[in-house]
């Protein structure tokens, strides 16, 4: 901690890599946030966002700068993913070895253990981009007690401080959650459960299907906040292919 006086602020020079996806979306040591409803290819987006910023490719219209990015998911198999991965990479003509894909299907990174093991491959890996997928399966609490989110990204903004990551969470915003043998549905369309969510994230993306077809598949992306940016960034539309995981700005 350290104080600075606006002549020492403004004799500051930022780092040479300032962002990870361009248009202020993804700052370096930034929050970003996917949401939707469950089933609107959230997954296969984390996975293209893994690729493309790993290797410095364009991510619908936006430009990336070249990023490590750790991967951790906790809602399938190794098996699944790993075929998941398969695809995406024949379908893409991509690949690389600047990520790592990470399967635990029990991790509470708001526990002092869960949070131990994370930092551990953290360390190891030394990534630039850390993505939790999905958030529900990441933390032990309900997810409206503003006090446990709050230790939860405590963690993650520890991470942020000493290891200089940008997050990623992905979320299903209409999860069903158990607490005390009560069932609490959220069914909206804004990122439920604590505020402190939202006050967090630098940028909120949301996730929705235009059309449910096979083998293609629409989506709209609309960037509900984006707190650094300087103009209002419109929605995007995409096309998913289900037969290879290609994905591209629909109309090109």
């Amino acid at each position: 901690m350290k104080g600075l006086t606006p002549q020492e602020l403004l004799a500051w020079r930022k780092p040479y890599q300032s962002f990870i996806i361009s248009n202020d979306i993804l700052l370096t040591s930034g929050t970003l946030g996917i949401y939707g409803a469950e089933g609107v290819w959230k997954s296969m987006l984390a996975i293209d966002l893994v690729f493309k910023v790993s290797t410095g490719q364009g991510w619908f219209g936006f430009n990336t700068f070249i990023s490590s990015v750790f991967y951790l998911q906790s809602e399938i198999p190794q098996s699944p993913l790993q075929g998941r991965v398969l695809k995406y990479m024949l379908g893409n003509k991509n690949t690389s070895e600047n990520c790592w894909f990470c399967t635990e299907l029990y991790e509470k990174v708001d526990k002092g253990w869960g949070y131990n093991k994370l930092e551990k491959e953290i360390a190891r890996c030394q990534p630039k981009v850390l993505i939790i997928d999905p958030v529900y399966n990441s933390i032990s609490a309900k997810l409206v007690d503003d006090y446990e989110v709050g230790l939860f990204l405590d963690r993650l903004n520890m991470l942020r401080g000493k290891y200089g990551i940008a997050v990623v969470l992905i979320h299903h915003n209409r999860q069903l959650e158990h607490s005390e043998g009560v069932v609490f549905n959220y069914g909206t369309d804004e990122w439920f459960g604590s505020s402190r969510f939202k006050r967090w994230l630098d940028t909120m993306i949301y996730v929705e299907l235009t059309n449910d077809a096979d083998p293609l598949v629409d989506l709209r992306l609309t960037f509900q906040k984006v707190r650094h940016a300087e103009t209002l960034i419109q929605p995007i539309e995409v096309r998913c292919d289900r037969r290879d995981l290609t994905m591209k700005l629909k109309g090109l």
